[in-house]
């Protein structure tokens, strides 16, 4: 495994923010199983060796059975370089996983509140019908 540097995983006045992704693949049904298995491949690489990275959790829908949904937290942009240049980045996704894919949306999102987050009071709030 190649360690990013410390310059690499320092966070920079430039890019101090938390940067979030929500990706929505589409697969056909025959792939689905492959890209499933890939796809949680990537999980544990990136949880494994990826420091900047808050959270990468893999999702399903039943109502959207041939799509898988990832949701990305990243420290900074400095930490998404960083696993966007991963080898296993470029194996798993940028090869195996990309003749899979029948399209694929990529939103980039932002916290409301972000200052918010230490004290424990930000969250969902209960919607009322």
């Amino acid at each position: 495994n190649i360690l990013p540097t410390k310059a690499q995983t320092a966070e920079t006045p430039a890019a101090p923010e938390s940067v979030v992704l929500f990706v929505e693949f589409t697969f056909d049904e025959k792939d689905l199983d492959s890209a499933i298995d890939l796809m949680s491949q990537m999980q544990s690489k990136v949880l494994e060796n990826e420091d900047g990275c808050v959270a990468y959790d893999v999702l399903m829908s039943d109502e959207e059975p041939n799509k898988i949904f990832v949701y990305e937290s990243y420290e900074n942009q400095d930490a998404l370089k960083v696993h966007n240049n991963t080898p296993y980045f470029k194996e798993i996704v940028g090869t195996k996983l990309k003749k899979l894919i029948k399209s694929q949306k990529i939103k980039t999102l932002y916290l409301l509140n972000p200052d918010d987050g230490e004290s424990g009071e930000s969250g969902p709030v209960d919607a009322q019908p």
